[in-house]
């Protein structure tokens, strides 16, 4: 199994997440690991699937461009922070693996990513989840780097959390979408910290040598299509 990565410009919240859904249902090569690094036009959020829109525009800054994810999780503010999209194929082990494996085994990665570029890593081991800030009694429920999950990416001290992701499954695969904060993080190194975390992905998912590769370039009406769904009220509102 072959894995390609790409660095693919910045887009509105919508867009974004459009292509994020096509990396899972419409790669060129269905078979391969694939992992998208990408920005932001604006001030963008997301929230997950489950989540109920009145809540999530009470919490989003105002104005700021904002979009249903197709994975779970909670709502993400991306005006600093490392976006990351990863696919795992349906022919791979980890597709039908219990979550909790599949988020260490990529959240070890990336932690260790993080190391190598002198920024201290670990995952969150316990059930309770840590607080945003030292001394802080508990998350606020439904906001992303609010506290850590088991598996989630801290600090070792501060047990801060650094970096999370959520994911989604279907017969197509499995989509991991992952955001590390890099206020939390700090000044790194960030072109060495993706090599290095893509060098340690492709190692621990047992695939090639990684292979940089262009964006893929979808149909256009496929990818206006992903795009008006994940733009529409029938889509951000149905919650």
């Amino acid at each position: 199994m072959h894995f390609d990565h790409f660095i693919e410009g910045s887009f509105g919240a919508a867009a974004n997440m459009a292509r994020d859904l096509l990396l899972l249902e419409a790669y060129p090569d269905a078979e391969a690991l694939r992992l998208r690094h990408y920005g932001w036009t604006k001030d963008c959020f997301t929230f997950g699937y489950s989540q109920k829109y009145e809540w999530i525009k009470g919490q989003a800054i105002r104005g700021a461009d904002l979009a249903r994810r197709p994975t779970g999780g909670g709502l993400v503010d991306h005006r600093a922070d490392w976006t990351f999209a990863l696919v795992i194929p349906a022919s791979h082990s980890l597709h039908h693996a219990p979550a909790l494996e599949v988020y260490r085994l990529v959240h070890d990665a990336l932690a260790r990513a993080l190391a190598s570029v002198g920024r201290p890593a670990t995952l969150q081991p316990e059930k309770d989840a840590s607080p945003l800030f030292p001394g802080s009694p508990s998350r606020v429920r439904g906001l992303c780097f609010a506290g850590a999950e088991v598996g989630d990416v801290i600090d070792p001290e501060s047990r801060i959390k650094i970096a999370g992701a959520a994911m989604k499954r279907n017969t197509h695969g499995l989509l991991m979408q992952g955001s590390i904060d890099r206020m939390t993080a700090g000044e790194l190194d960030w072109e060495r910290f993706g090599l290095c975390f893509i060098a340690n992905l492709a190692a621990s998912l047992g695939s090639n040598a990684p292979h940089a590769v262009t964006p893929p370039q979808y149909p256009a009406d496929t990818l206006a299509a992903a795009v008006e769904k994940l733009s529409a009220d029938a889509w951000n509102k149905r919650r």
